[in-house]
């Protein structure tokens, strides 16, 4: 009978050790996988952001250039064109940007160029060809060309000149420097990203890889684009065709240009932390096995903390694609009108772009050889920058809002660029990318859900409140608090219910402390208070009470009564320690609430003797 007993028991011990190392192999499989899917949708949704900004950066870049280009044509074809290095000490030209600006005649000669060139011929080269051939075609961005007197590289923006009845009239060329596409944005990138700009023709503008700028290489951009989405299907990373890294692939179109912005991230980077937390897992999973080959407690022990891991998913992002519509700026060239005494009372219109015409709600032939002043009366304001423009002979710009009433609520970017007694003003109508601005910055410092201060926004008001508690010598408290039993209602009812729980706790909060006060959320149930100038001792435990008291109410949820209680810590700024500090002694405080029985409030000591005297008074 003993012996029966024993097989018996032994055989339970067996089985039971068998099925917890099937829990454990499924859970490990399980957890693996969940993490994986969200390495991949955080690396892939990082790479769709940064390729959408390198397209609107590279927009910008090449919006500039083109304007510059579409001046010198401009000047050029009224016989206007002052020399090329004038423009670019005005400012027109922009070194920062573009190597040199070069102008020839139809045979390819160059008569004119920023780059110091004696002579040169480009009539042989493609960019070159192709103008001289294509009539309709106005602007071209050509692959990297090395310049044969000086071997200097760049990216030829090239437009064609007519003359008389369209004919070709030879080009202006404008070469950017290729580093100016990729280097400044790749160099916060982790190692064996590749960002580049790729042009619809298979030619790569500009390439940057670990600090090393190259460009030429060749990629079908189509294959690239199919590349990218199939990624975003698969999870997948595909293999470089230049190199043969694995990347994960992100590429959008450069809105008005021939162009591709794509970033290319190194799948073994930016997978280094999933195999870092697989091998973890699989570490934990062995070990694990292993001890239920000795003892049943141990395989239950180990499975609950390897069911524990789950809840580190908490990945949970937002999207975000924006798209900045750009247009052609406003050119208008205006010439002085002067009295008598040689002072500047006006400007007159000598010529402009239809785009500057519609701007004032006027056709070209109406706007030619009027007053400025006339038709905006606005711009009188606007005159003295004109006027400083002309004598000092460099440019000026300023950003104002529009008062005409066609243009209300507007804002335009005006750029003065001085001529001979004269100037070209271009405008730009900035009032989307402002918007853009501050809705990009608000949601930078907001928690998507509940609308509270987030970590990062919360981190600076601390720092600066820490720094006005110093000079003001006033009490500063920071409460941290987290909800007790929270996992249990998203476990039981579901992230709908977690969420509705999340934001009645934002709601409550806000009304049970001061305007001056600030509620934020660092981050899943955890909430803070920043309190400035708090009072006594005996002010911050009546803060704590009412906070206390309001989430001991339960939260009508789904037809449910959900509690979810607060554990709060509290800590009193001691008047010199750092604001690091200052967090950890109320996460350390709110720790003992929570373990010394929840729903309570711990105040951690003031270490700084003044500051606690003003605290208890």
């Amino acid at each position: 009978m003993p012996s029966l007993q024993f097989r018996s028991a032994q055989s339970i011990v067996v089985a039971s050790v068998v099925l917890a190392m099937g829990g454990i192999a499924f859970e490990a499989q399980r957890t693996l996988r969940n993490e994986r899917a969200a390495a991949l949708e955080e690396i892939l949704s990082s790479g769709d952001r940064k390729a959408h900004k390198l397209a609107t950066q590279t927009m910008e870049v090449f919006d500039r250039v083109n304007q510059a280009t579409l001046l010198v044509k401009y000047l050029h074809e009224r016989e206007q064109l002052p020399p090329l290095a004038a423009l670019r000490d005005a400012g027109v030209i922009s070194d920062e940007l573009v190597q040199f600006v070069y102008l020839t005649d139809r045979r390819g000669f160059v008569l004119d160029t920023t780059a110091g060139l004696a002579a040169a011929n480009v009539s042989d080269e493609d960019f070159f060809k192709r103008h001289r051939r294509e009539s309709d075609l106005d602007v071209s961005i050509a692959p990297v060309w090395t310049d044969p007197i000086d071997a200097r590289v760049g990216i030829p923006v090239t437009r064609r000149l007519s003359r008389g009845n369209d004919a070709f009239d030879g080009l202006v060329t404008a070469t950017v420097n290729p580093a100016a596409l990729s280097v400044d944005y790749a160099r916060t990138e982790p190692r064996g990203t590749a960002i580049g700009v790729l042009g619809a023709d298979g030619v790569f503008r500009s390439r940057t890889v670990d600090g090393r700028l190259s460009f030429g290489e060749k990629a079908n951009a189509a294959r690239v684009v199919e590349r990218a989405a199939e990624i975003r299907i698969t999870g997948v990373p595909a293999k470089s065709p230049i190199d043969g890294v694995a990347r994960f692939v992100s590429a959008v179109k450069v809105e008005k240009y021939p162009l591709y912005a794509v970033v290319a991230v190194d799948a073994d980077s930016a997978l280094a932390a999933y195999r870092a937390t697989r091998d973890k897992t699989v570490t934990w999973a062995i070990v694990v096995a292993l001890a239920a080959l000795f003892a049943g407690g141990i395989v239950f022990t180990q499975a609950r903390r390897l069911d524990a891991s789950r809840t580190r998913l908490r990945r949970a992002e937002a999207t975000f694609r924006a798209t900045l519509e750009g247009s052609l700026d406003a050119v208008t060239v205006l010439r002085a009108e002067r009295d008598g005494a040689g002072r500047l009372v006006d400007m007159r219109v000598s010529d402009c772009n239809t785009h500057a015409a519609s701007m004032l709600g006027l056709q070209r032939a109406e706007l030619l050889d009027q007053k400025l002043c006339d038709v905006a009366p606005s711009m009188a304001a606007f005159l003295p920058h004109f006027d400083t423009a002309i004598r000092s002979q460099r440019r000026t710009e300023a950003e104002l809002p529009a008062t005409e009433p066609h243009l209300a609520d507007r804002w335009l970017h005006h750029q003065v660029v001085p001529l001979e007694d004269g100037v070209a003003l271009i405008t730009r109508d900035v009032t989307d990318a402002r918007a853009t601005a501050d809705a990009l910055a608000s949601l930078a410092r907001s928690d998507a859900l509940t609308g509270l201060a987030n970590r990062r926004h919360v981190e600076e008001v601390l720092d600066a409140a820490r720094a006005r508690a110093v000079r003001s010598k006033e009490p500063l408290a920071l409460l941290y608090l987290d909800l007790d039993g929270f996992k249990t209602i998203n476990d039981t009812l579901g992230h709908t219910a977690g969420d509705c729980v999340l934001v009645n706790v934002a709601a409550r909060l806000r009304s049970k402390v001061r305007e001056t006060d600030l509620v934020g959320r660092l981050g899943g149930d955890e909430f803070v208070v920043i309190a400035e100038r708090a009072g006594t001792l005996h002010d911050i435990e009546e803060l704590c009470g009412r906070i206390l008291r309001s989430l001991q109410e339960p939260h009508p949820v789904l037809e449910h009564q959900c509690l979810a209680t607060p554990s709060i810590g509290v800590a009193i700024f001691d008047g010199a320690e750092p604001a690091p500090t200052l967090r950890e002694r109320a996460d350390e405080a709110m720790y003992r609430a929570k373990t010394g029985g929840k729903s309570r409030y711990v105040i951690a000591p003031v270490t700084g003797p003044s500051v606690a005297e003003r605290a208890s008074g």
